[in-house]
């Protein structure tokens, strides 16, 4: 999971904010149109990255009840923080 290290997830960017959970997913789905998977967010699937996911559940990283994981490289954070900025 190393190259997984530079990102942030939905929890990390909620959380930096001082934003109630599910805040920054709401802003995620707003942008998703414009992003491209593997680029611009990285989709880590319960069946298929299934110890990537405890490995972020066990540090703290995402939300304990979290399923499927989103990470975001830093422009993609960037892009996520202006969206919320926008909309408040």
């Amino acid at each position: 999971m190393p190259h997984y290290a530079d990102t942030w997830t939905l929890k990390e960017i909620d959380r930096s904010r001082g934003d109630p959970k599910g805040t920054a997913f709401r802003a995620f789905k707003r942008l998703k149109a414009g992003f491209i998977e593997g680029h611009d967010f990285f989709y880590l699937s319960a069946s298929e990255d299934a110890e990537s996911i405890e490995q972020l559940r066990d540090s703290g990283r995402i939300y304990a009840a979290t399923i499927n994981a989103l990470l975001f490289p830093e422009a993609s954070y960037q892009a996520i923080v202006k969206q919320l900025d926008t909309a408040s």
